[in-house]
């Protein structure tokens, strides 16, 4: 039959058989056979892009699955794993014919296809979530998820040049990562050379090109170098020894040119030896033989085997200059660790029934501790992109292993800082930390670690996180721990924001919030905000994403007895009255401006000091001026502080000054952002959003790559000010947050400068 003959299901269902018969002892040959012919019925005449039966893609899947030989269950859910997705059979039919282990394969394999998400984005994300659920339950369940994305990926010229661009992004970003972080390189290696084919053609048909034309050379070289190690091994006694050579794979070549800049032509070591021997004794060895014949590169030697990586990798790493002057890569390692080394977890099956020196894979294992990372933030990360940005972190490959103060060895992600080091202790560790030793000098928490590296963390109970640890820390794990301190941190702010809201609100209806809760009667309150309990409805009105006048107006539709004006005129007579029946026993005048009321004092003009720019419903304090009538501080100001006590006055907001509409107040804003794209349109609409208006806005973006953004806002009132404040802290460009006072700042400057004249 000529190859390019599409094979038919059943001669492809026959090399199966051969397969699993290889691979895989005491399978079941009965169930194999049932679980392909009842695939057959399911699938139909079903096609596939390329015009194929579709039923040949599972029989193609599975055989990737038995070349990794793992156990027959996983061979026969590879079989069945589109049934469920794709035609109108049910888990539970699948699990009557076959087996409870089968049909929850087949359900961790199983897209979510019935629910309708906003976005691929969140689509992606979604049923990646299903599947990690799957795969803590049974690692099996991303081993057949591999072969299934390796095999479309083998096939994916039928598909039209969009799709086939989105997947093969798809499956860089996550799947070769994800089978890298497994141990699988034979699929990691494969699935980037298919990706760069579609996302880099014309890089990918260049170093075809270049690698094809030097194909007798390569051949030759390889030849080479091979018998030389062979006969020098085996002069110091190594008689099974096994040496192979090949070139690189595309992907790797293409990152290394891309990473250093080169182009092919300087591309030094384009082949890779690896010598496997009997035992971990005979790897040092070799390695020492290897050393003695030629001279080893400085810092290019890594040892796996003492230190091996989070997927269970082991092998020792070196490369050496050959007399000829050109690099040599070679790898060192036992047979048992290039089994595991090609088929990561799924070589745990081949040997979990007999001894051996390879590091294992099992669920609990430290070794899979990265797993268990992906499981919580699938939890705690309902945020697609959130969530899918945590996963790709942690799946990348490069890696350092530093050391705690005890010698225990924690495994980061290159890059990564002393504070992810704290995290990577311990979340209380982390939180805490306000500085870090690293090989006994004191170092700054951003200070980016090296192997090797020793450190001990300093901790302090009143530190706590803060935003701007998020631009520099690189662990998703740091990121989720500060995010999420964080979140809790503003909905304390936000519940307290509500309650002041909302207590407003329900005391133009005579109403307090704090009797409601002790007579509970805030139950209503509850029912009509559409929210689980009090806290969380406190938390919406804090956010502002729920109003607290239609709230009530919901609650109490028909005991709106009292209007704000009815409840302020009744308020007005009752005052009245209270000055009349008084006066004669009156020993203070007071006067109105601007909302003040000032005491002690009338007939007197009334300004707002440009220092603090006091609010409605903050603390103030009035001073006697030259001239100018009271001038109002709030009671914090600092300059207010250094004035001559014998001025100060006693003041205090009026009604006119909580319920005049037309009352706005000048303040002033400092917000400190990441520099990104569309963050002005973002921080402008926010404030509009909340009934504010702007008066003026300065932006500008510092040295060190921030933006320093200025704000002159008319607001109505301090709380008015705590929810702009509020939203606009919540933004995730946004790092800081705060109020100026430029009057009192501008003055300070001057007579700073007059002083030093």
């Amino acid at each position: 039959m000529s190859e390019l003959t599409p094979k038919s299901p059943e001669d492809l269902y026959r090399d199966l058989s051969h397969l699993v018969a290889q691979n895989i002892p005491h399978y079941n040959e009965k169930m194999l056979q049932k679980a392909f012919e009842f695939a057959c019925r399911c699938h139909g005449d079903q096609k596939r892009h390329s015009g194929e039966p579709y039923v040949t893609h599972p029989v193609e899947v599975a055989s990737i699955v038995a070349t990794f030989k793992v156990d027959d269950a996983s061979v026969i859910a590879a079989l069945l794993h589109d049934v469920v997705e794709d035609t109108d059979v049910s888990l539970e039919t699948i699990e009557k014919e076959f087996d409870k282990t089968i049909a929850e394969l087949v359900d961790g394999l199983t897209k979510i296809a019935k629910i309708e998400f906003r976005s691929n984005q969140e689509k992606l994300a979604e049923n990646f979530r299903k599947m990690v659920i799957a795969m803590a339950k049974d690692l099996r369940v991303i081993i057949v998820k591999l072969a299934d994305r390796l095999h479309n990926m083998r096939t994916i010229k039928a598909l039209p040049t969009p799709k086939r661009l989105r997947i093969a992004q798809e499956t860089m970003d996550i799947y070769a990562p994800l089978a890298n972080r497994l141990g699988m390189y034979g699929v990691k290696s494969e699935l980037e050379d298919l990706c760069l084919r579609q996302i880099k053609p014309e890089i990918y048909d260049e170093l075809k090109t270049k690698i094809a034309s030097k194909k007798t050379q390569r051949v030759q070289y390889i030849e080479e170098v091979k018998n030389i190690l062979i006969a020098e091994l085996k002069k110091y006694g190594f008689t099974k020894v096994e040496v192979t050579g090949r070139p690189k794979h595309f992907y790797s070549i293409y990152k290394k040119m891309h990473d250093r800049g080169l182009q092919f032509e300087d591309v030094h070591d384009l082949f890779a030896f690896r010598i496997i021997v009997d035992s971990i004794k005979d790897c040092y060895e070799a390695l020492g033989v290897v050393h003695a014949m030629w001279k080893p590169m400085p810092g290019r030697f890594k040892d796996y085997i003492a230190m091996p990586k989070a997927n269970m990798y082991q092998s020792l790493h070196t490369t050496v200059i050959r007399p000829s002057g050109e690099p040599c890569e070679i790898q060192i390692r036992t047979r048992e660790m290039h089994e595991v080394c090609e088929y990561g977890v799924a070589a745990h099956w081949n040997y979990k029934e007999r001894g051996s020196s390879v590091a294992k894979p099992t669920p609990e294992s430290q070794k899979m501790a990265w797993l268990t990372q992906i499981i919580e933030w699938q939890k705690e990360l309902k945020d697609p992109d959130e969530f899918l940005e945590a996963v790709k972190v942690d799946l990348f490959e490069e890696e350092i292993f530093v050391f705690t103060p005890k010698g225990d060895v924690i495994q980061l992600p290159s890059k990564a800082t002393a504070l992810d080091f704290a995290f990577a202790v311990h979340s209380a560790v982390g939180q805490a930390t306000v500085g870090a030793k690293v090989n006994g000098r004191m170092v700054p928490i951003k200070k980016e670690l090296k192997s090797g590296d020793i450190i001990e963390i300093i901790t302090s109970g009143k530190q706590r996180p803060n935003k701007d640890w998020l631009s520099f820390v690189t662990t998703s794990r740091a990121k989720n721990r500060i995010r999420a301190y964080l979140r809790g941190e503003q909905r304390e702010k936000s519940k307290q924001l509500g309650r002041d809201i909302l207590q407003q609100e329900l005391s133009t209806r005579q109403l307090d919030l704090e009797k409601m809760e002790k007579a509970g009667e805030v139950g209503v309150l509850i029912k009509a905000s559409r929210e689980a309990n009090v806290d969380d409805m406190l938390i919406a009105i804090g956010y502002g994403k729920l109003n607290p006048e239609d709230l009530l107006a919901r609650a109490f539709p028909q005991k709106q007895t009292r209007t704000l004006a009815e409840a302020e005129a009744e308020q007005l007579a009752r005052e009245e009255s209270t000055d009349k029946t008084a006066s004669t026993q009156a020993t203070k005048k007071t006067s109105r401006g601007k909302g003040i009321i000032v005491s002690g004092l009338d007939n007197l003009l009334v300004a707002m000091a440009r220092c603090c720019s006091p609010l409605p419903g903050e603390d103030i304090v009035g001073f006697v001026t030259r001239g100018r009538g009271v001038t109002i501080h709030r009671y914090d100001c600092p300059r207010a502080r250094d004035m001559d006590p014998a001025r100060r006055v006693e003041a205090s907001w009026g009604k006119q000054s909580t319920t005049d509409a037309s009352a706005d107040f000048m303040t002033h804003l400092r917000i400190v952002t990441i520099d990104k794209p569309g963050i002005l349109a973002d921080i402008t609409t926010i404030i509009s959003s909340v009934g504010a208006n702007i008066q003026k806005a300065q932006v500008q973006v510092g040295k060190d790559a921030m933006g320093y953004l200025d704000f002159e806002v008319m607001v109505k009132d301090s709380a008015q000010l705590q929810l702009i404040m509020q939203k606009i802290e919540s933004h995730s460009a946004v790092m800081r947050i705060e109020r100026k006072t430029p009057g009192y700042n501008v003055k300070k400057r001057k007579n700073k400068r007059k002083a030093t004249t």
